[in-house]
């Protein structure tokens, strides 16, 4: 969970299918693809496009009106990734790969689906609390959707973790992240401005990204159960991996042929845990510079 790759080499990888960020990118282009297809077919068929939404696209997109979303309580995650125009698909996977590499990269692979989801679910709830106050008896007109909310979060958790981290640094020093996420900001919200019902939930997706890596850095992990539920369900469809192997022992004990550390007088076995668990729950840049040199020392001990 979360552990980086210090050997230099970039631990993103876009052929690297088990990277989630490739994954959650191919769960858009999955649905925009399915969608479309089921689309061509009533255009085809000659059926009217009003009818391809009424019959299909709502059964994915998240409606406001509460009796209907308690018939389809599945439409909080599938409203994530339900959209059908192309041009609007394109720009958010370029912001999603933006964002979301940062977002690895900072704090490692297991934060990037709980951020996401996290930060979509909450603009989604909050749109359908507001149409509720404000429109309560329009609900049945208004739907949520695409992962624009998603985005969001991950753009403010990425700032929230290093606000300072610069694009094109060699080009007249660099595109401070914070700029790129208020751009970003502004594109999702200038519109909306005198529309709280639509306003809302896009400050609330920013906000619950800052309360993630908020709340991360007091040692509190919001996606823990997410991944422990994840390991569980691949636990359950692959009987015969082995279970006994610590994902902590792999990552840094067992290193090509090397043994596992032995305990020394100065190097203990219970403050490597501390410090592993410590890079578990908030990263390697994290550690104090002791710490760090204190794991380079205990690596070179004879192991």
């Amino acid at each position: 969970m979360g552990y980086r790759d210090y050997t230099g080499k970039s631990r993103t990888n876009l052929l690297n299918t088990a990277n989630p960020l490739v994954m959650l990118i191919i769960l858009q282009i999955i649905f925009f693809i399915l969608l479309n297809f089921i689309k061509s077919i009533y255009t085809f068929s000659s059926l009217q496009e009003e009818a391809f939404f009424r019959n299909i696209y709502h059964w994915f997109i998240m409606p406001a009106d509460l009796m209907k979303f308690f018939q389809r309580p599945w439409t909080l995650i599938t409203m994530q990734f339900s959209e059908v125009r192309l041009m609007i698909v394109i720009s958010n996977l370029i912001w999603l790969w933006t964002f979301g590499f940062l977002v690895q990269d900072l704090i490692g692979n297991d934060k990037l689906f709980p951020i996401y989801l996290y930060s979509a679910s909450a603009a989604g709830l909050v749109f359908m609390a507001m149409v509720n106050i404000l429109h309560p008896a329009e609900t049945t007109q208004f739907f949520y959707n695409g992962p624009s909310a998603g985005i969001m979060g991950l753009a403010v958790a990425a700032t929230t973790i290093s606000p300072k981290y610069r694009f094109f640094p060699m080009v007249g020093g660099g595109i401070p992240l914070w700029i790129i996420t208020a751009i970003y900001f502004l594109l999702n919200t200038t519109a909306f401005f005198s529309r709280p019902v639509l306003l809302l939930p896009v400050l609330s997706s920013a906000l619950m990204g800052y309360l993630f890596i908020f709340l991360l850095n007091k040692g509190n992990d919001l996606g823990d159960w997410m991944n422990s539920f994840a390991r569980w369900m691949s636990n359950l469809f692959t009987p015969g991996k082995r279970k006994s192997t610590h994902t902590k022992l792999a990552s840094f004990y067992q290193q090509g042929n090397r043994s596992p550390f032995n305990k020394k007088s100065i190097v203990t076995q219970q403050r490597i845990d501390a410090l592993l668990d410590k890079i578990n729950q908030k990263g390697y840049d994290m550690l104090t510079e002791e710490e760090k040199k204190f794991l380079k020392e205990a690596s070179n001990e004879d192991l």
